[in-house]
C-alpha cells in the first residue's frame, strides 16, 4: 500500500516534469493561478504553494499580479551530452510509450471527437492563427493542446490524465523539435499539424480512427528514426532497458483509508471474507497495510456506513450479507459521489483498454494463460471477467500499458461491482456467460471471438451500471457517454 501524497506534491511533480522536459518551454508563461487550480482540480492556495516550490528550485520566476515565467532551460537545448545520453539510454522505454499511444489513442480520439465541435475547442483560435502563419517552433505543443481539448470533452478526466503522463515520459518536446539541433533531423516535415488535426476531427468516427492510427504510426516511426540517429552519435551508450513511465490515476481524490476500504470491500465481494465472518482485528489490519489504527478505523467506518460490515463491541467487525449492503446511499455523501464517478470513469476507460490488452497477450501464445484460466473457472468464480483481468494484467508486454491498466483496475474495485449485482442476478449471469464464451473461443483458437466477447462484457458492464447511476441521480454520470 503506497503512502498518500499531498495534492501540492503531485501538482508540483507534474509541473516540474513538464518544465524539465520543455513541455513548458524556457521563457513561456504558466497559466494563471486560477487556471492551474481548475486544470489540476485543487485550490488556489495549493497552486501558490507549488509555485513557491518551483521558484525555490530555480525553475520559474514569479512576480505579483503577473503569471509565472519559466526560467529553466533544458540541457539538451544547450547541446549538453549528458542530457542527450540519458535520453538515449531510455530508448526501449520511450518507444514503448509511443507504441502504447499507437494502440490506444485512435479509438479513444474517434470516440471523444463525437462529443465536441472543433470550433468549441479552447485551442481553436490559436490553431487558426498558426494555420495562417505555420512555423516549426511550438507546432507539437499546439497539436498536444488540441488533442487534450478533445480528450477532456469526453467528461472522463482519466483519459486526458493518462495521456498527459504518456507525453511527459515520451520526451515529446525533445524528439518532436529539439533533437534537430543535435541530429539535423526534423520530424516536422513528416508529421501532421494543427490544420490536419482540425480537418480530421470533423470527419466521421471511422475516418477519425483510421486517420489517427496512421498518424500515431508515423509518430512512432519518426521516434525510431530519431533514436537511430542519436544512437549513431553516441555508440557507446547502451539501452538500459529500464521502464520509464508512471501514472497515478487517483491523485487528488484518493485517500489512503479509501484505498484500504476498497481493498477490504473487494475481499468481501470476492468471498475472501464471507458473510457472518469476522474481519481481522484492527491491529492486524494495521500491520497488514502498514498504517496507523486511526487510518484503519476510518476505512472500517466507510464500510460500516455502506452496510458491508457491522462493528460489535467486544467482538470486532462482522461481514454482513449482500442484502444489507447500502451502496445506493453513496450518492448522499460528496466523497462517495466522487468515488462513484471515478468508478464510472474507470469502467468507461477499460472498454477501450480490454481489446488491445487482450490482443497483445493472446498473440504471445502463452500456453500458461489458457491453463490458468481453466483452473480459475473450475472454481466457479463469482466474476469470470475478474478472472480474465487477473490473468491478463501480469502478462501485458508493454510496461506503460500495464501501468495504465493496473491503475484503472485498482479504481474499478471489484467489490463495489458486487454491490450492484448478486451472483444469481440475470446481469451477473450474462457477464459470466460472456467471460466463459471468451475462454471457449480462446481454447478453439478463435482470436476474434475471444476479443469480441471480452469487449462486449465490459461494454455491457459499463452500460448497465451507467444507466443505474443515472436513474439514481448520481452526480456526473450523465457527463459520460456510452462508447
Amino acid at each position: 500500500m503506497q503512502s498518500k501524497l499531498h495534492a501540492y506534491e503531485i501538482v508540483y511533480t507534474i509541473l516540474k516534469e513538464q518544465i524539465l522536459n520543455s513541455q513548458l518551454e524556457y521563457g513561456s508563461q504558466l497559466p494563471s493561478v486560477r487556471q492551474l487550480a481548475q486544470q489540476h482540480r485543487v485550490g488556489t492556495k495549493t497552486i501558490k504553494t507549488v509555485l513557491k516550490l518551483l521558484q525555490r528550485d530555480g525553475l520559474i520566476r514569479t512576480r505579483e499580479r503577473q503569471r509565472a515565467v519559466v526560467i529553466y532551460q533544458a540541457p539538451f537545448l544547450k547541446k549538453e551530452n549528458a542530457s542527450v545520453r540519458s535520453i538515449v539510454r531510455k530508448r526501449t522505454a520511450i518507444l514503448d510509450i509511443y507504441r502504447t499511444m499507437e494502440l490506444l489513442m485512435p479509438e479513444i480520439l474517434a470516440f471523444c471527437a463525437k462529443s465536441v465541435s472543433v470550433y468549441e475547442l479552447p485551442s481553436y483560435e490559436k490553431a487558426v492563427k498558426w494555420i495562417k502563419r505555420p512555423r516549426l517552433t511550438g507546432s507539437w505543443q499546439l497539436c498536444s493542446n488540441i488533442i487534450h481539448d478533445v480528450l477532456l470533452s469526453s467528461g472522463n478526466f482519466l483519459i486526458s490524465s493518462f495521456y498527459a503522463s504518456l507525453e511527459i515520459y515520451a520526451e515529446v518536446p525533445f524528439l518532436a523539435e529539439y533533437q534537430r539541433l543535435i541530429t539535423g533531423y526534423t520530424p516536422y516535415t513528416e508529421l501532421h499539424h494543427a490544420d490536419w488535426l482540425l480537418d480530421c476531427l470533423q470527419s466521421d468516427s471511422y475516418t477519425v480512427q483510421r486517420s489517427f492510427a496512421a498518424h500515431y504510426r508515423a509518430v512512432l516511426q519518426t521516434a525510431e528514426k530519431s533514436f537511430d540517429l542519436l544512437t549513431a552519435l553516441h555508440p557507446d551508450v547502451r539501452d538500459d532497458g529500464e521502464p520509464a513511465f508512471n501514472w497515478n490515476a487517483g491523485w487528488g481524490w484518493d485517500s489512503l483509508y479509501k484505498k484500504i476500504g476498497r481493498d477490504l470491500v473487494e475481499k468481501i465481494g470476492t468471498g475472501i471474507y464471507s458473510p457472518g465472518t469476522l474481519l481481522p482485528s484492527q491491529s492486524s489490519l494495521g500491520k497488514e497495510y502498514q498504517v496507523s489504527l486511526s487510518t484503519i478505523r476510518k476505512a472500517l467506518k466507510v464500510l460500516q456506513s455502506l452496510g458491508f460490515i457491522e462493528t460489535i463491541n467486544g467482538r470486532g467487525s462482522v461481514v454482513l450479507p449482500h442484502e444489507k449492503w447500502r451502496i445506493h446511499q453513496r450518492s448522499r455523501h460528496p466523497n462517495h459521489r466522487q468515488d462513484t464517478f471515478m468508478f464510472l470513469c474507470g469502467l468507461q476507460l477499460i472498454t477501450f483498454l480490454i481489446r488491445p490488452v487482450a490482443a497483445l497477450v493472446i498473440d504471445r501464445q502463452d500456453t500458461a494463460l489458457e491453463q490458468e484460466l481453466q483452473d480459475r473457472f473450475a472454481r466457479s468464480p463469482k466474476s469470470c471477467l475478474k478472472e480474465w483481468m487477473d490473468c491478463l494484467l501480469p502478462r501485458v508486454p508493454l510496461y506503460p500499458l500495464k501501468v495504465i491498466l493496473g491503475e484503472v483496475t485498482d479504481i474499478l474495485n471489484w467489490g463495489y461491482f458486487y454491490s450492484f449485482y448478486t451472483s444469481t442476478s440475470p446481469s451477473m449471469q450474462k457477464l459470466n456467460k460472456l467471460g466463459e464464451h471468451a475462454f471457449l473461443s480462446l481454447q478453439k483458437g478463435d482470436r476474434e471471438g475471444c476479443l469480441r466477447d471480452l469487449n462486449e462484457g465490459y461494454m455491457y458492464l459499463f452500460q448497465t451500471i451507467h444507466s443505474s447511476c443515472i436513474q439514481r441521480g448520481e452526480s456526473g454520470a450523465g457527463l459520460l457517454k456510452v462508447p
